[in-house]
Parts: structure tokens; C-alpha cells; sequence
């Protein structure tokens, strides 16, 4: 599922049905399948977008119509809703379409809540048609051919701009190749093995994040080799303890400083650690990472001064956190994805479930679900993952998505 804002840049001239059809693959990133896809309008201007799955055959219509107007209720300035059905059923008769039943239901729940189904198109990996037209000279069967959506103007535009979008959601995520992944799993299983229970108790949660800290810093054009197998290692066992694995996450939102004073001041990392020697590979890195000059948060905080030091983890995990470090975050997303391509386990879970709530964060539910589902996929039951995909399913837009100066924004337009 992905709910997300109006998108904050000019608007483009939308026309044609085709026009709104070229218009979702784009906004979303990904061409949908089995979905559908709702556009809110404030009078003539489209507002907010939502996907959801279609839903299985047993289930109760006037529930899902409930939960669209749930969603769709959060764009407050919408007067009225378009609705795109993305499906290969089948469609015999001109006035039988698929998802009939279903379709009644949303028409007549949107409509009780101020938010009227303005118009409607089935689409299909073949045709395009609208869903309720039954009026064959103006909308033939069975339907006009997809070219009309590739070639509309709308489309024409958006790609002279630089947008671009995925055949699938599978696809628009992204899977990276495995590398070193058995040579890494192997010392990761080692060094949990060997430090179980003193990642949050020693100096290990101090120093994970310090090298987790050097990886993210460095220049997106460097020309540095990569992390050896043994750096990549010790970050993925530190993952297995939450501690770690939460700073992590205000690390990458917040800066190193913040992350690290706000651990020890929450009593989640100690003040004064046991020292543990570290793999050679990782004191080499810590000690480059240490000799840098100190960086500055993208917020200022004094965790150490704070009423409830716990605050700053607080307002990242809900995206509440006054201006986000948008480009730290883009890197550290990078860098995740990579990762779970040699991770296993409650490594790769954790990973996968930091991707879901960065995407949450940027505003691309559909994305976050389909990260949060692979994580619990890894480590069925994984916590983490379950809270997060609770968040997400219940349609909530993060904050920082909600306002256009603290939303994520790619070169491509594309927000979803």
C-alpha cells in the first residue's frame, strides 16, 4: 500500500484519461499490477495518491471500501476521488466489468463521505478502458490500446523531464548481487556467536556505530575500495541486538553525535564502556573514522540535557524530527540494500526493516510494505517488522512527507 502527498513541485497539465494513466507508473516509480490506484482532487487539481492490493475474493467489500475512505479522508482538501483498477480478470461482457460488487461499494462510501468517485478506468496488460462507460462510440471493446497511455503527452513530458519508473514493485526496490555472501555470513555467525549479549554492554555498540558512521560519511564519487568482509561482518552481527540496531537507524536521521549522546543518555549504550578489542579490519577503520574532523547533526540536540533523553529516538522512529538529513538517509539506503544481498537472518531482517521505515519516511508505503514483508519473510515474527508494518497498514503518512519542507524528493519527481 502507498499513500503520499501532493507532490511539491509546479503542477503539469493533465487532459486526457491517458494523461492521468501515464500519470500513476510515474508518480508511484512502478507500473502497478492487481491494484488500485485512487488520485484525490481538490477541485481540479490531484492531490494525493494511494495503492492498494486488490483484495482477495472472500473478503468483505464494504471493510475495504471502509479503509479506502479511511485513507483517502487523511488529504484533507479532496473533494472528489479518480480510481484506476489495474487487473487481468476477466471481462467478458461490456456491462459486466471485474470487481463490480466492490466498485458499488467504494461509489457509494466515498460518496457519503464528500469524497465522490469522479470517474473511473479499468486497466489491463492489453487495453485500457473506462470502467463505466458502456457507450462503445466513445469507448469501444474491447478498450483502446496501451500505446495510448505511453504516447500521451503527459508521459511525453514527464520522461523529457527525467522520469523513469519500473515494470513492477519487485522491480522498482531492487535486489543486489550476493558478492562475499558466504565468506561474510560465516565470520557474522562467528562474531555473533563470540560477543552475544555484550553488544549494548561493552564498547561494541559504541564502536559499531562509529564504523557504521565511517561507511555512511563517505563521498558518494569515492574512489575508495569498499568495506572488507570483516568490517561487513561485524556491523551485520551488531545488528542483533536492538540497541544497535535502533541508534542505527537515529545515526543515519540524526548525525553520529546525536545518535551516540542520546544512546548513553537513554541507558541504552553505557557512558564508560568495557573496551573489546576489535577485528583488526574494523580497528583500522574506527581509527581513520576517529581521526576525522567531528561532523554536526542535521538537528541540533543536547540529548544530555533533555527532560526524556529518549525524545530523539522518539521523533525519528515517528518522522517527527524538525528537518531530517535527507541526503545521510539517501546513503544510508544505498548502503542497507547492498547489504541485504549478504546478510541472512536476523541481520537481513533488520536491514530490510530499517529500508521499510525509510521508505515510510520518504512517504512510499508500497515500498515499506513490500521491505517490511521481506523481513518477516527472513525472521518470520521479526518485532521490529511487525510494529513497523502496523504503522504502515494503518495508512498513516509520515510526517515529514506531509510537509514540503522536510519531504524526501528524488531528481525524478517521483514520491510515492
Amino acid at each position: 500500500m502507498t499513500a503520499n502527498a501532493p507532490h511539491p513541485e509546479a503542477p503539469i497539465k493533465v487532459s486526457t484519461p491517458a494523461d492521468i494513466l501515464s500519470y500513476v507508473p510515474h508518480i508511484l516509480g512502478f507500473q502497478p499490477c492487481e491494484s488500485l490506484v485512487f488520485l484525490t482532487m481538490s477541485g481540479k487539481r490531484v492531490g494525493a495518491t494511494l495503492r492498494l492490493d486488490l483484495p482477495p475474493a472472500d473478503s468483505d467489500p464494504l471493510d475495504y471500501a471502509s479503509t479506502v475512505r479511511d485513507y483517502l479522508e487523511s488529504d484533507s482538501s479532496a473533494d472528489g476521488v479518480l480510481m484506476a483498477v489495474y487487473t487481468d480478470a476477466e471481462w467478458a461482457e461490456p456491462d459486466s466489468p471485474p470487481y463490480a460488487r466492490l466498485i458499488h461499494c467504494l461509489d457509494l462510501v466515498l460518496d457519503a463521505a464528500g469524497l465522490p468517485l469522479l470517474d473511473g478506468w479499468l486497466v489491463s496488460s492489453s487495453h485500457w478502458r473506462d470502467y463505466f462507460c458502456e457507450d462503445e462510440s466513445c469507448c469501444p471493446w474491447p478498450g483502446h490500446p496501451l500505446t495510448r497511455i505511453t504516447e500521451s503527452i503527459l508521459n511525453a513530458e514527464l520522461v523529457y523531464q527525467g522520469s523513469t519508473y519500473a515494470e513492477s514493485l519487485a522491480a522498482a526496490v531492487g535486489a543486489p548481487d550476493a558478492g562475499h555472501g558466504n565468506e561474510i555470513n560465516e565470520l557474522a555467525a562467528s562474531y555473533i556467536e563470540q560477543w552475544h549479549g555484550r553488544w549494548d554492554k561493552t564498547s561494541l555498540g559504541r564502536d559499531s556505530l562509529i564504523l557504521w558512521d565511517a561507511l555512511l560519511s563517505r563521498p558518494a564519487d569515492t574512489q575508495e575500495p569498499a568495506a572488507s568482509p570483516e568490517v561487513v561482518s561485524f556491523l551485520l552481527a551488531g545488528l542483533t541486538s536492538a540497541p544497535v540496531r535502533d541508534s542505527l537507524i537515529v545515526l543515519a536521521a540524526a548525525g553520529a553525535d546525536a545518535a551516540q549522546k542520546s544512546a548513553v543518555s537513554a541507558g541504552v549504550l553505557p557512558a564508560d564502556p568495557d573496551e573489546v578489542d576489535l577485528p583488526n579490519a574494523c580497528d583500522a577503520l574506527k581509527s581513520i573514522q576517529s581521526a576525522q574532523p567531528g561532523e554536526v547533526s542535521a538537528e541540533p540536540v543536547d540529548p544530555e540535557n533533555s527532560d526524556n533523553p529518549a525524545a530523539l529516538y522518539r521523533e525519528v522512529f515517528l518522522a517527527t524530527l524538525s528537518m531530517p538529513d535527507w541526503d545521510r538517509l539517501d546513503a544510508a539506503h544505498a548502503l542497507f540494500l547492498r547489504l541485504t544481498a549478504v546478510a541472512s537472518g536476523q541481520p537481513r531482517a533488520a536491514l530490510f526493516s530499517i529500508l521499510g521505515w525509510l521508505e515510510w519516511a520518504r512517504g512510499r508505503g508500497s515500498r515499506a510494505h513490500h521491505y517490511l514483508q521481506q523481513a518477516l519473510d527472513e525472521a518470520p515474527g521479526y518485532t521490529l517488522a511487525e510494529l513497523l508494518m502496523t504503522l504502515v497498514g494503518t495508512g498513516s503518512l509520515a510526517p515529514w512527507a506531509r510537509r514540503r519542507e522536510t519531504a524526501w524528493t528524488s531528481d525524478s519527481r517521483r514520491a510515492a
